[in-house]
């Protein structure tokens, strides 16, 4: 707009070229950084040029402008003719002076009033002098006050920015200095974090009094952004070497998982190889009875009343059916009665269920940092809840009884398997050997006659899942063991075809509440696969007592 300040002082002080390289600028939108220098150098060129040009030429009263410019050979204050002429003609009065363009209005010529007296008239003439392009003109004293403000202006905010553009450059420079001191710091601290101490880290602060106060502010920040991070690098260190241990006793725990799966594809060829055998043996007494049954002619194949009637093999069978069957009705009579037995013993000596078991074991606590041998050993709990007494009478009356008795206290657990934790009256001689049954920790339960089950109990509502109790062995005892994994079908009914007795199953007694974090820190001890997994070191149990006025929940696996 030509009615803006800068306009005005443009076009009062400066040739058209300036103005136009002024609005070519801004038509190009650069930035300030080219404007500004710009017009600053133009504008204390030709304000000096002016100040002295006014100063030392003065015009004659009968001498125009044009008759000026063309004597001196140049337009007005040394600007050249050849370019758009800016001339300076005298009004009626001797202060009123009129500027005259030639060549930017379509080749016509316009002139302005530029004193106070002639600005005057003109609106006395008719009504509104600035409608008729007078502008008043200031002094040469004012013009020149003003025109040196604006150059000290330019030349401050210039200085200002120079100054402070330094001071951030200093600055930035200083932080990549202390960030390459902090590098080096954090890679020496890496090699050998012993030699890194508090006053080598202090060394490398930089002193807040040689920045500004924002930069200082920002140093502080970052280095306590960088104790920050420091810390949280000593967290996330110490979890990584926690996470890389518990892989260790993973990759331990599946190498020995592999071994006995091995172990038990063997076992599996064996026992299908032992199966076959028994069935061609039992073929081999089925045709030997059949060849003994013809040459007696029934006789004297089992002793009694009724087999001389039997004149047949058929016959035969079905006389032994029949004796099996009252042989097991008198079987049941037998369970049925020890079972009703262990109830009221079991509530008269330790009042009405639910029963807990609470088991204090010793263990060396794993360290990958030195050999098992030197591990420092601590002790854990482990909780069990026995089973219902309604479905399992005789076997949890039969642990209640050990118990009660201390004689599971200085036995020791002796096989940690992929399926089972196993504990016993055995004792830990040197690695990987035990003295099974030593004598008097198995003589404390033969007076006590507490060292075998009278039956195998078994209930389908209370399988071998995992965590679970069950005695190992036919006749089950004293030996009991933790399932580790699901063996409902290995230890269940038929699941241990070895036996004579195939579809009995191993009782299962109780199930473990609380101490399953032990479980997996047993885990880490050393086993020696070749032998099922007979511990390396001692696992011992401290003793065991029955809890009587406590109540447990069962923790979360």
């Amino acid at each position: 707009s030509y009615r803006t300040l800068p306009t005005k002082l443009l076009l009062n002080y400066h040739p058209p070229s300036l103005l136009l390289n002024y609005f070519y600028i801004q038509d190009q939108k650069q930035t300030k950084k080219r404007i500004i220098p710009y017009l600053t150098y133009a504008l204390a060129t030709h304000t000096t040029t002016m100040l002295r040009s006014r100063g030392n030429r003065v015009q004659k009263a009968s001498e125009s402008s044009d008759q000026q410019a063309d004597s001196s050979g140049s337009g007005y204050a040394g600007y050249p003719a050849a370019s758009p002429m800016m001339g300076v003609s005298r009004g009626n009065d001797d202060d009123e002076r009129r500027f005259t363009w030639t060549g930017y209005n379509d080749g016509g010529t316009k002139a302005f009033p530029a004193s106070g007296g002639g600005a005057a008239r003109g609106r006395r003439a008719s009504g509104a002098g600035i409608r008729e392009g007078k502008v008043p003109a200031p002094k040469n004293g004012t013009r020149g006050i003003l025109m040196s403000f604006a150059l000290i202006l330019v030349l401050f905010l210039g200085g200002t920015t120079f100054h402070y553009s330094r001071g951030i450059a200093r600055a930035t420079q200083e932080l990549q200095a202390l960030e390459r001191r902090n590098q080096r710091a954090r890679r020496d601290a890496a090699r050998d974090p012993d030699a890194l101490d508090d006053d080598v880290v202090g060394s490398n602060e930089m002193p807040s009094d040689r920045l500004g106060g924002d930069a200082a502010e920002q140093i502080e920040s970052l280095q306590r952004t960088q104790k920050s991070l420091a810390s949280e690098t000593s967290s996330l260190t110490a979890k990584i070497n926690s996470i890389n241990t518990n892989i260790k006793g993973m990759e331990t725990q599946l190498e020995a998982m592999e071994k006995d799966i091995n172990s038990y594809q063997l076992e599996s060829v064996t026992l299908k190889e032992k199966t076959q055998r028994n069935v061609d043996k039992a073929n081999e007494y089925k045709t030997l009875f059949q060849r003994s049954f013809t040459e007696s002619g029934g006789k004297k194949i089992i002793p009694g009343k009724g087999t001389e009637e039997a004149e047949t093999l058929e016959q035969l069978e079905d006389l032994v059916e029949r004796r099996e069957e009252i042989l097991w009705e008198k079987i049941d009579d037998l369970v049925e009665r020890i079972e009703q037995d262990s109830v009221r013993d079991a509530i008269m000596t330790f009042g009405n269920p639910p029963y807990y078991v609470k088991m204090t074991i010793e263990f060396p606590m794993a360290d990958p940092e030195k050999d098992p041998s030197e591990w420092q050993r601590t002790q854990g709990t482990l909780v069990f809840e026995l089973a219902p007494l309604e479905k399992m009478p005789h076997a949890v009356n039969f642990f209640l009884q050990q118990i009660h008795h201390k004689l599971w206290d200085g036995c020791a657990f002796v096989i940690n398997a992929m399926h089972i934790l196993q504990a016993g009256p055995h004792r830990h001689i040197k690695a990987g050997n035990y003295e099974a049954n030593a004598v008097d920790l198995m003589d404390k339960f033969l007076k006590a006659e507490l060292d075998k089950i009278a039956f195998q109990e078994y209930h389908e509502d209370y399988p071998h899942a995992k965590y679970t109790l069950g005695l190992a062995g036919r006749p089950g005892g004293p030996d009991f063991y933790i399932n580790k994994i699901d063996n409902s079908v290995n230890h269940g009914p038929g699941g241990q075809d070895h036996h004579d007795l195939h579809e009995e199953a191993d009782p299962c007694f109780g199930k473990l509440i609380r101490g399953k974090r032990v479980i997996e820190e047993l885990s880490q001890v050393p086993v020696d696969h070749a032998k099922g997994g007979l511990f390396l070191e001692t696992v011992t149990i401290v003793n065991a007592v029955i809890a009587y006025d406590e109540q447990f929940e069962e923790e979360a696996d």
